[in-house]
């Protein structure tokens, strides 16, 4: 039947005995939630507890999962600060890369919004809490790009004192037009 270097579980799968004695210990086993199984078979005449997902159920499925999508940006600002407190505020490429990571990853992800959430769009019931949880992604997304932005401010690459602007000052004499008195 089989050859002699065959696997155990490859014989058992080939053993009508064996397979038998699987269906028969499968077929009280109930399906799992929303599983829908062919009509007319043996499992599903026997199994009467499976009952169809309904659209609150799935209203409820969606609005779980847009929590998911939007409480992911927030689960990586912890170690986005880590990050950046780790990598110095010196002026060299490893410290720049993960302040501008940190600015143009959420950036992009604000402009695909739409894409990141189209999973769970289309529902009329649980449109208004995904437009809430929507914003509260945009809310986090923010938070990361200000992360970066303060990367690059405590790395000095932030215009935002008066030294930085001193080349289009214009100079102001204050002696002008006083006299001075040589002896």
């Amino acid at each position: 039947m089989v050859s002699a270097n065959t696997e155990e579980w490859v014989e058992n799968l080939l053993n009508p005995q064996i397979v038998k004695e699987w269906q028969q210990s499968t077929v009280n086993t109930p399906s799992p939630q929303g599983y829908q199984g062919l009509s007319g078979s043996v499992r599903d005449k026997k199994n009467t507890s499976n009952k169809q997902v309904n659209k609150p159920d799935i209203a409820n499925l969606q609005v779980q999962k847009a929590w998911e999508i939007a409480l992911q940006p927030a689960k990586s600002i912890p170690m986005n600060f880590f990050m950046s407190y780790m990598s110095g505020t010196s002026l060299q490429i490893i410290p720049i890369m993960t302040a501008l990571m940190l600015l143009s990853g959420p950036v992009k992800s604000i402009f695909t919004i739409r894409e990141t959430f189209k999973p769970v769009l289309g529902n009329p019931k649980s449109q208004n809490q995904i437009y809430l949880m929507m914003i509260l992604y945009v809310a986090f997304q923010g938070v990361l790009m200000f992360i970066g932005l303060k990367k690059l401010n405590d790395m000095g690459l932030i215009p935002n004192k008066t030294s930085d602007w001193m080349a289009w000052e214009k100079i102001t004499d204050y002696n002008k037009g006083i006299r001075v008195f040589s002896f």
